[in-house]
């Protein structure tokens, strides 16, 4: 792309899909996670990943309750799913 036609517009646009991309693949994973503890008879799950304020709202809306655990230095981080 010739750097003169980068605007605040298509710099906005291009975060915003990049974003929603992001989300979009978080949720997938987070459903794919809860569908195999729903198969085993849980009522939660956890993925290892910390996921973006959109996919916590989206998954929240649905009605789960998400915590996020932050490992630090010494553990890895994740994200915690219940119903």
């Amino acid at each position: 792309m010739d750097k003169q036609n980068i605007t605040a517009d298509w710099a906005r646009k291009q975060a915003t899909t990049i974003l929603g991309e992001k989300v979009n693949e978080e949720i997938n994973i987070c459903l794919n996670a809860i569908e195999q503890a729903v198969a085993k008879n849980q009522m939660s799950t956890s993925v290892g990943i910390c996921v973006h304020d959109l996919t916590i709202e989206d998954l929240r809306k649905r009605g789960f309750i998400v915590k996020e655990y932050d490992g630090g230095q010494r553990d890895d981080s994740y994200t915690s799913i219940s119903w």
